[in-house]
């Protein structure tokens, strides 16, 4: 009978010892592997949640892309990348035509740096008889009398702001003004409409001073400066005359 006991207390705790070996052998792995398994799945299947989210918003952005290459072309035709000035030049004809102007000459300068810091005022246009600023009186008290401002002779009295600020990415490396210079005759407010007509066109352009000259009652002559601008493609973004 002692026998028997000592057998199955013997057979007891080598089952015991078995379940034990096999929990840390072989199940509690397995357990862990499996856990670590399903939250892998879960962290996947939020990240597949995601992408799904943006498939479906880069859906609906793919819908308009239609719009944004009618976008991208009036910005282009804005700024191009390019100075393009034979396409500008018509511009200038047929806004001519419309004002019923005579566009009389036309220059183009070397492209600049954009450099928003350093822009001239723009000048509002006012009739004049001759293009040589007026005498300035002296003082009562017999000081001198202050120089005349370039800026307001010939016709031209300063209202304006300097270029604008450009947004990031746009630095002197990628944009370029090119200034130009347009002269016109016609009835002076046919000019001013020629003039805001510049500056709200396809074409960005951006009018620093305008000089007026009265030739008879009904013409007048202005010399109209302005900028206008180009955006360099970045494979070739480095300032160059405009030609």
């Amino acid at each position: 009978m002692d026998r028997n006991r000592v057998w199955v207390l013997g057979a007891v705790v080598l089952i015991g010892v078995t379940l034990v070996l096999g929990w840390l052998v072989g199940i509690s792995p397995n357990l862990t592997a499996a856990s670590v398994a399903n939250a892998d799945r879960g962290a996947v299947e939020e990240q597949n949640k995601a992408a799904g989210l943006q498939l479906v918003e880069l859906k609906k952005q793919f819908e308009s892309i239609g719009d944004l290459k009618k976008d991208l072309t009036a910005i282009r035709e804005a700024v191009p990348s390019g100075p393009e000035i034979p396409a500008f030049l018509s511009q200038l004809d047929t806004l001519s035509r419309q004002n019923e102007v005579t566009l009389t000459d036309f220059s183009v300068g070397d492209a600049e740096p954009y450099a928003p810091e350093g822009a001239a005022p723009v000048a509002a246009a006012t009739p004049s008889d001759a293009s040589t600023p007026a005498p300035t009186a002296a003082p009562a008290d017999g000081t001198a009398a202050p120089a005349a401002d370039p800026a307001t002779a010939a016709g031209a009295t300063v209202v304006g702001a300097a270029l604008p600020v450009a947004p990031p990415g746009i630095t002197a490396n990628n944009f370029v003004a090119v200034p130009i210079t347009v002269s016109v005759e016609g009835n002076y407010s046919k000019l001013l409409d020629f003039t805001d007509g510049l500056q709200t066109g396809k074409r960005l352009a951006l009018v620093t001073s305008i000089e007026t000259t009265t030739v008879s009652p009904e013409i007048s002559t202005a010399k109209i400066t302005a900028y206008v601008y180009v955006l360099l493609n970045p494979a070739t973004a480095t300032p160059t005359p405009a030609g």
